[in-house]
């Protein structure tokens, strides 16, 4: 082959080379600009999961993934910073009607749990207390948690290495940032739980106590120990911050159900 040949076809071959590779960056353009594009559309669709293992009151493991949709989660924070209840009752109830719908990748996995074990009514509210028992315990508050630490229970749950979560609007979190954050204090605990089992077909109640600075659950199921009459109707205490308390148990520290008021 002549050298004018080559020469030909190597000019060729570079121009052709150009070609492609210009032909390939603006497809690469193309392609970021619609990947963006797309993973704004889908927005709704990107899902935060935990993974959750937690033993039931019999000792039966379970070992799950907890979803939500990032949206929903935005969306419960936006909604919560725009409404002005009147009392904590009214924020818990705000709170846990808001995010029900949004809680349905939950609610479906318990009620597959409930399902595949052939679960009674009380067994089923055993998994899901325990559930919430075993997620870490955290201090949530307004301000900083430095502010917070003057209070001397505050300063006394810090020194114990307790979680703090500042600048927290209402100091709780919802049922959905429940979830998502994975961690959280007690009446965010009682609200999630008052969603959950409440959709369910299950009675049940919020309890708190100003003196003791504290939310626990009520529940209308038979049981013996501890709990509230309300309208007629016996509403038994769950601890829900840690592991091991049962239904009608409560600590000896807020035993006195006297400074207990039923505020959902």
């Amino acid at each position: 082959m002549s050298n004018f040949y080559r020469i030909f076809i190597s000019i060729g071959s570079i121009l052709l080379l150009s070609i492609v590779f210009l032909s390939v960056k603006k497809t690469e353009n193309i392609s970021l600009k619609n990947s963006k594009e797309v993973k704004y559309k889908n927005y709704s669709k990107k899902i935060k999961a935990n993974i959750a293992l937690w033993k039931d009151y019999k000792n039966n493991s379970y070992l799950d993934t907890v979803k939500i949709y990032k949206e929903d989660y935005f969306s419960s924070i936006k909604f919560k910073e725009n409404i002005n209840p009147k009392s904590w009752g009214e924020l818990y109830k705000f709170l846990a009607e808001n995010d029900k719908n949004g809680l349905y990748l939950i609610t479906s996995m318990f009620n597959e749990i409930r399902l595949q074990n052939n679960l009674s009514p009380y067994e089923f509210a055993d998994i899901i207390v325990s559930f919430v028992q075993h997620i870490p315990y955290s201090l949530l508050v307004r301000k900083s948690c430095e502010e917070a630490s003057n209070n001397l229970s505050v300063r006394k749950m810090l020194s114990n290495g307790v979680i703090c979560d500042e600048k927290v609007y209402a100091g709780i979190y919802s049922p959905i940032e429940f979830m998502n954050n994975f961690k959280g204090d007690c009446d965010t605990r009682t609200v999630f739980l008052y969603s959950i089992l409440s959709e369910f077909g299950y009675e049940v109640v919020i309890l708190n106590s100003k003196l003791y600075s504290h939310s626990i659950l009520g529940i209308n199921l038979p049981s013996s120990g501890n709990f509230k009459k309300y309208k007629g109707k016996k509403y038994y205490t769950w601890e829900t911050t840690s592991t091991g308390w049962k239904l009608g148990h409560i600590p000896p520290e807020y035993i006195n159900l006297n400074y207990w008021d039923v505020v959902l």
